[in-house]
């Protein structure tokens, strides 16, 4: 029987919101750097067709001979892990195709760990995450150590809140390439969605010796930390050493980046800092609602700021010229 392909749910309700309910929002979208910011850290390209899979040249004389097999004999298990390896090969448009002859070869016994490879790999580009990760994790029982597909497989683990199996993942990852600071980059938000804060600060602290966009990149991590946490002021100090103004760090969400700092501002009553921070998050995401109502409270909360201080302003001068006139008596 072929397993169900379900894609998840993704809601689209939006409620009006209050000054109070923004920032719970706002809270909210910082907290979902846990479950979308590791996958945007760095946009890993489809693995290459492996040395041992059958090379391009000629593939099309190679896919009709073995399709011409299959006529012949539907269950040559040969024939099916060649037919779809070599559709793997095609590209996406050919994927459905390769999926069902590489299921139906797996389904029949067949053991090549080319199967498990191309699955994953096409699972995984059909948004099937599950089944994407329990095939790497079969390739993976054959080739334990190769790096490609482990990588993905962490990244999979990740996403689906499976944090335990991802730190694994990344600490074996970390043994082969002790100086990779993807590697700890993506150790330190597992180890901080497991729980282990300890060892995630110590990640980013080492991430922060690579100087560069990783050093900026864990200051913004702190920061979106420390909001979730209610630590403003520790949120401000790690965002200004960000140095945001510089543009964001390559690999990070806008949309939550500024809605983190938009938060940090507004809670420490900076409110002009606020504005301009939510006027960047509407910008990376025009259509959200959210965003653009906590951008007219920033907007009010300036001009009432604006207006206090002409007021202050006006008390000061009709005061001093009180002093000035009893003076002059």
């Amino acid at each position: 029987m072929e397993e169900p392909r379900v894609k998840p749910h993704r809601s689209r309700v939006r409620l009006p919101l209050g000054e109070r309910a923004l920032t719970a929002v706002a809270v909210a979208a910082v907290a979902a750097l846990l479950g979308g910011l590791w996958w945007s850290v760095r946009p890993t390209p489809l693995p290459k067709p492996r040395a041992d899979a059958p090379a391009p040249p000629g593939l099309d004389e190679r896919l009709a001979a073995a399709q011409q097999r299959l006529k012949e004999d539907p269950e040559d298990i040969a024939a099916l892990v060649q037919a779809g390896t070599l559709l793997f090969q095609k590209g996406k448009d050919s994927y459905l195709e390769a999926i069902d002859d590489l299921e139906q070869a797996r389904d029949l016994g067949a053991l090549d760990a080319r199967i498990f490879y191309c699955l994953g790999i096409m699972y995984q580009e059909e948004g099937l995450y599950p089944f994407a990760l329990t095939e790497y994790r079969r390739f993976l029982r054959h080739a334990p150590e190769d790096r490609e597909i482990r990588l993905l497989a962490a990244k999979l683990e990740y996403r689906m809140g499976l944090f335990a199996p991802a730190i694994m993942d990344y600490e074996r990852l970390q043994v082969q390439a002790p100086k990779d600071p993807i590697v700890e980059e993506n150790l330190g938000l597992s180890l901080w969605g497991g729980g282990q804060r300890d060892r995630a600060q110590a990640s980013f602290e080492a991430l922060k010796a690579y100087g560069g966009d990783f050093a900026r990149r864990a200051e913004v991590y702190e920061g979106q930390f420390a909001v979730v946490d209610g630590r403003y002021a520790d949120a401000a100090d790690h965002f200004a050493r960000a140095d945001l103004d510089a543009g964001l760090p390559p690999g990070l969400d806008a949309a939550q980046v500024y809605t983190a700092v938009a938060m940090t501002d507004q809670k420490l009553s900076r409110w002009d800092q606020a504005q301009a921070a939510w006027q960047k998050v509407v910008a990376a995401s025009p259509k959200d609602l959210k965003a653009r109502a906590a951008l007219r409270l920033a907007a009010r909360r300036v001009e009432a700021q604006k207006r206090a201080a002409a007021r202050a302003a006006r008390a000061a001068a009709r005061a001093a010229a009180r002093a000035a006139k009893t003076q002059a008596k």
